[in-house]
């Protein structure tokens, strides 16, 4: 092991200068690193007292009996402060303004809520005792879950594994509220009634765009010029941080072309002040006859307006993967199970289609084989009907194929050899057919 303190020296313009302050140097062990470490003292003995200080720290470090200094160092900062640099850290790496706001508000709410004023006392028991105490859904609880896990989870570099780790989600099967699709008919007359918040309407149901992406929709997005118009959702504000263009319905373009005439300042806000609070959402729902929750307790909210667009793809029968994408969905369950109302899939009629497969009695092979007791039946005389024969020329000869020809006389043979029977020529046969 080394371990020793010096002055630094150095020959400058051709003289020694020695450094007043002393500096340290140490290893632990012949393959390690060489150390070298300020001591900020002038004093010898106070230093060699501040160096074997460090080298104890480190051998300590290095036997697991303390954390690294890193670690004690984070461990001594407030719980805030970490707070503040990960709320940085996630706005560098670019995460929307809105979801940086959330996470804040989370976990300012979890801090002073559970008492947590340095990273140590965050634990698993006491966040599950403060879990227990709240009137909450499943799925809010399950965020603020994930909230601090991302926190600690950030932090193991500087503080060790995360304390909630193995902390479980509330289950939400069932828990957590259903969303309902619009019918055609529900959806035009929501928009007849809403004015000029009718154009929102229609399009967020033939679009998909959410709440947030239609709120930040310039007219510059918006090209209605061309064979096929659509809604450009800038990477910058759409929820999945990729550029996308969603194409417009006829109906959709149209209606986008009168509210221009009203607005038509290139980069202004399209929909600036017709996204409703849903008080006033709500109210156009009862102007239209439309409970915002129905019988079976699934709700219509804004949102109802893209899984709309969902189900109404699916029923026009294109194609799954088409509808991820235009739902702009990274996952093919989401789109089939999460925003496919099954309420209104022609299930009546996919049985209906079963009706062509349906069992019929029919004699099978066996029963086609079945022994009567007399037998197997004689078949009924068929007539036939007599035909002239058929005659074929060939030169200045007419035959029939179907007769044999037979010379009046043969030649006179040798004894015991065959006569000679012409049955047909076919030579002459063949010129007839084909001549």
């Amino acid at each position: 092991m080394i371990e020793k303190v010096f002055r630094p020296r150095r020959i400058k313009n051709g003289k020694l200068h020695v450094g007043r302050l002393y500096r340290g140097r140490y290893r632990l062990q012949p393959k390690d690193k060489l150390h070298d470490v300020p001591l900020h003292t002038s004093d010898k003995q106070v230093a060699e007292q501040r160096l074997r200080r460090i080298v104890i720290e480190a051998q300590r470090e290095s036997e697991g009996l303390i954390a690294p200094k890193q670690q004690r160092d984070a461990a001594q900062r407030s719980l805030a402060a970490h707070v503040e640099e990960y709320i940085a850290d996630r706005r560098s790496v670019g995460r929307d303004e809105k979801y940086v706001r959330e996470l804040r508000r989370k976990l300012e709410r979890l801090i002073d809520e559970c008492s947590w004023r340095f990273v140590r006392q965050v634990t698993a028991e006491s966040f599950c005792a403060w879990r227990a105490k709240q009137n909450k859904s499943a799925k809010t609880l399950n965020e603020y879950l994930n909230s601090i896990c991302g926190l600690m989870k950030w932090l193991e570099s500087r503080v060790g594994p995360n304390p909630l780790r193995f902390v479980q989600k509330v289950q939400t099967n069932g828990a957590h509220r259903l969303r309902r699709a619009f019918t055609e008919d529900e959806l035009q007359r929501l928009i007849s009634v809403s004015g000029n918040r009718g154009v929102v309407y229609r399009i967020a149901a033939r679009t998909g765009l959410r709440r947030g992406e239609l709120e930040q929709i310039e007219w510059r997005d918006v090209t209605l010029d061309g064979r096929q118009p659509f809604i450009t959702a800038r990477s910058s504000i759409a929820k999945n941080h990729k550029h996308a263009r969603q194409p417009l319905t006829p109906d959709a373009a149209d209606a986008l072309r009168e509210l221009r005439l009203v607005n038509t300042h290139q980069k202004g806000r399209a929909f600036a002040g017709l996204l409703p609070r849903m008080n006033q959402f709500r109210a156009d729902l009862e102007a239209a006859g439309i409970p915002y929750i129905d019988a079976k307790g699934e709700y219509a909210d804004f949102h109802s307006l893209r899984k709309t667009f969902g189900t109404m793809l699916t029923l026009a029968e294109v194609g799954q993967r088409t509808v991820m994408e235009l739902m702009r969905h990274s996952d093919m369950r989401l789109t089939v199970k999460t925003y496919t109302d099954a309420n209104m899939l022609p299930i009546s009629a996919a049985i209906g289609l079963l009706s062509a497969f349906a069992a019929r009695k029919q004699d099978s092979q066996i029963d086609s084989q079945k022994l009567v007791p007399i037998g197997p039946g004689v078949s009924a005389p068929v007539p036939l009907k007599t035909a002239p024969p058929i005659l074929l020329s060939a030169g200045n000869e007419t035959f029939s194929p179907s007769k044999s020809a037979s010379v009046p006389k043969s030649p006179d043979g040798a004894d015991g050899a065959r006569c000679r029977v012409r049955t047909c020529d076919f030579l002459r046969v063949k010129q007839a057919l084909y001549h």
